[in-house]
C-alpha cells in the first residue's frame, strides 16, 4: 500500500484483515514510535433526520470515543485519539487510534481451526470480565461480535471498539450481511443498549464460537443458553455467568476426571476393608 500519514501524525504501515467500520491499518505513532491500529471509520449516508446528519453522527462518535478512553481494564483494547483526515478516496473521514495488542480476531481465529468447548469458555470468561468492567463504569459495549474480541498470543481475549456500534450502526461485515445477529432481542425490536443486552450478544458469540451444540449439561451450554434468554430477567447474572465459564475453562486433570476417581479409590478400599474384616471374622470363628 502506498505510504500515507493520518493526522500528521500516525503513519499508515500495512492493511489488517480486520473489517466493519470501515479499513483497519497497522501504523506507526510518529511521536512515540509506537505500533497502533488505526481505524477508517466510515459513517453512514444521512437520511436526513437531525440525528443522522454528519455534524451529529461526528459529535456521538467523539462522545462514545471519549468515554471509552476513560476505561482502564486489561481485558479492554485502549482508545488513544480520534482524528479527522482524507480517506485515500479523498473523502473526508474520522479515523479511530488504539493500542496495536499483538493478537488476531476471534472471526480470524474460527476461520482457521475449530475451538474446543473449554477454550470457548475461557475466551467467554476474560469477555465477560471486561463487560462487568465497562458496566460497572456506566459503560455499555452495544455492539459485541466476533470481530470485537481479540484473541493474545498468550491466550487471552481482549474486547475493542466499545460504542462504536451505539454511535454509527452495527456493521454488516461482522454477520455476513445481518447486522442484527448478535443483537439482544429487545435491541433489535428498537429498544436501547443496556448491559443485558452486553450479556446476550456474549452468548451469541460464544454459540458461533463453539460451532455446534455443546456437550447437553455442560457448564458451556448453561452459560449460552442461560444469557441468550428471551427475557432479560430470565438471563443468567453476570456472577452466575462467570461462575458456569470459569468451571466450563478449568483443565482437566491429567490423571483424568478426578472426582470420580476418588470415588473408585473409596469404593475400592472399602470393598477391601470388608475383605480384610471378613478374612478375619473367619480365622477367629475356625
Amino acid at each position: 500500500m502506498e505510504s500515507r500519514v493520518v493526522g500528521g501524525r500516525y503513519l499508515l504501515l500495512a492493511e489488517l484483515e480486520r473489517r466493519g467500520f470501515g479499513p483497519a491499518f497497522r501504523a506507526e505513532d510518529r511521536i512515540t514510535g509506537r505500533q497502533v491500529v488505526v481505524t477508517e471509520i466510515r459513517l453512514p449516508e444521512s437520511r436526513g433526520a437531525a440525528a443522522d446528519r454528519p455534524d451529529a453522527l461526528r459529535d456521538r462518535l467523539l462522545s462514545e470515543v471519549r468515554t471509552a478512553g476513560r476505561l482502564r481494564h486489561p481485558g479492554v483494547v485502549p482508545v488513544q485519539d480520534l482524528v479527522a483526515d482524507r480517506a485515500r478516496d479523498g473523502s473526508l473521514r474520522e479515523h479511530l487510534v488504539t493500542e496495536r495488542p499483538e493478537a488476531r480476531s476471534l472471526t480470524e481465529a474460527l476461520q482457521e481451526e475449530p475451538m474446543s468447548a473449554r477454550t470457548v469458555a475461557a475466551v467467554g470468561r476474560d469477555v465477560l470480565a471486561a463487560l462487568r468492567a465497562m458496566h460497572d463504569h456506566g459503560v455499555v459495549h452495544g455492539g459485541l461480535t466476533p470481530d470485537c474480541v481479540l484473541l493474545t498470543t498468550d491466550g487471552r481475549a481482549l474486547v475493542t471498539d466499545i460504542g462504536l456500534a451505539r454511535a454509527v450502526g452495527p456493521r454488516p461485515a461482522d454477520t455476513g450481511g445481518d447486522p442484527g445477529a448478535f443483537l439482544a432481542p429487545e435491541r433489535r425490536a428498537g429498544g436501547p443498549d443496556t448491559p443485558a443486552g452486553d450479556l446476550w450478544s456474549l452468548g451469541a458469540v460464544l454459540h458461533h464460537a463453539i460451532g455446534r451444540r455443546p456437550p447437553a449439561n455442560s457448564p458451556l451450554a448453561e452459560v449460552i443458553t442461560g444469557l441468550t434468554a428471551a427475557d432479560p430477567l430470565n438471563r443468567l447474572t453476570p456472577g452466575e455467568a462467570a461462575s458456569l465459564l470459569e468451571k466450563a475453562a478449568r483443565p482437566r486433570p491429567a490423571s483424568g476426571d478426578l472426582g470420580r476417581s476418588r470415588r473408585l479409590l473409596l469404593g475400592a478400599a472399602a470393598v477391601l476393608f470388608l475383605i480384610v474384616v471378613a478374612m478375619i471374622v473367619l480365622v477367629t470363628v475356625f
